[in-house]
């Protein structure tokens, strides 16, 4: 047994991508010891600054996918980098969607064709997927549940994804939580020893950016109203939570104004983890931080993100907060930040059962 694991997530600076990676690999071992697994580095799409004849292939590859043209998928796989023999010496497929499976995704149509491809090679697929959010874009969605009921085993992170999923007729999906949940939790020494590295207050608020904001100004001012509403509710310090390249942008943008600690990369999520463990309150609209806070009993506020992830992760794990948008009225935020301080938040413990997702 010799899988293949793509999007390979594992060197990602973002902590969401870290944490999916290893748990799944994690989760894999306990299931199958015995397996051979490849995170594999995919090819460079090579049209990235011709976009004419980017969408020109990848239309040609989503006709030729709707009508089983498999010649065409393959050549047109060839035209964006993808050789035909790819995934010629395993036996098994895991594919991450991670953040792919959605309109504003630029790798989409190429990841369903690589799918496909492996079908025709008769692989066995798994498809772990996180968010599936394709906004009622009636192609995307034909093109997604056809390949994906050619898959042997499909599944979603949250609730929201799943009955969407469901609705636009991927018929053999199932409801996997989110790979990080998989994870083994640090112990107490671990998360000291981790958290000690960084020299923090000792009461402290983490905020994160999200996948909604820019690197522009007025994503600028809408971190910089929220720090403010914090500090005037709180006046406790901020430590910014930067692991994505927007939310690194933001965050210096913002740091002589506000004097803040910034933790970013190359730190890794298990440092991020601890340091979520010992914070009063996380905010921001990163999902991944949303749940590592929900696995070590932290309250968080959630906002917006560019897809349902994040009321999906939240109506999972039955949190009293859906996300709040961005440019919400401050007052509309500072109840929000006012319930869940003031709130006994009943934190559960999601569980992944089994991950046989191979049979």
């Amino acid at each position: 047994m010799k899988i293949a694991y793509f999007v390979n997530s594992f060197n990602a600076i973002n902590w969401g991508g870290q944490a999916t990676s290893n748990g799944i690999k994690y989760m894999l071992n306990i299931e199958y010891p015995n397996a051979e697994f490849v995170p594999l580095n995919l090819p460079k799409f090579p049209f990235n600054k011709i976009k004419i004849l980017r969408k020109y292939y990848e239309w040609k590859l989503k006709n030729a996918i709707l009508k089983d043209d498999k010649d065409t998928v393959i050549k047109m796989l060839k035209k964006m980098n993808i050789k035909e023999n790819i995934f010629d010496e395993f036996t098994h497929i895991c594919f991450n969607g991670e953040g792919a499976i959605h309109t504003k995704s630029g790798h989409l149509i190429r990841l369903m064709g690589m799918l496909y491809l492996a079908k025709i090679k008769g692989k066995i697929i798994a498809s772990i997927n996180q968010s599936i959010d394709l906004q009622d874009n009636h192609n995307l969605e034909v093109l997604v549940a056809k390949v994906y009921n050619l898959c042997d085993f499909v599944s979603a992170r949250e609730i929201v994804s799943f009955e969407y999923a469901k609705s636009i007729g991927i018929e053999k999906v199932q409801l996997i939580p989110d790979a990080a949940y998989g994870i083994p939790r640090l112990s107490q020494e671990e998360i000291d020893t981790r958290v000690d590295k960084y020299n923090l207050p000792k009461n402290f608020i983490s905020v994160t950016g999200s996948s909604f904001l820019k690197k522009d100004k007025k994503s600028i001012l809408r971190v910089a109203r929220i720090i403010d509403i914090l500090k005037e509710m709180l006046n406790e310090p901020i430590v910014f939570l930067a692991n994505a390249k927007t939310d690194i942008w933001i965050a210096h943008k913002l740091k002589n104004k506000y004097n803040y600690q910034i933790i970013e990369p190359p730190v890794k999520y298990q440092d991020a983890m601890a340091i979520i463990s010992k914070s009063k309150l996380v905010v921001g609209g990163r999902q991944h931080p949303n749940i590592f806070a929900y696995e070590y009993n932290t309250p968080y506020v959630p906002f917006g993100a560019n897809t349902i992830k994040n009321l999906g992760v939240g109506r999972l794990q039955k949190y009293p907060l859906e996300p709040i948008g961005w440019d919400s009225p401050k007052e509309q935020i500072k109840d929000a930040i006012g319930t869940i301080l003031n709130s006994k938040i009943e934190f559960g413990n999601v569980v992944i059962n089994n991950f046989k997702i191979f049979g």
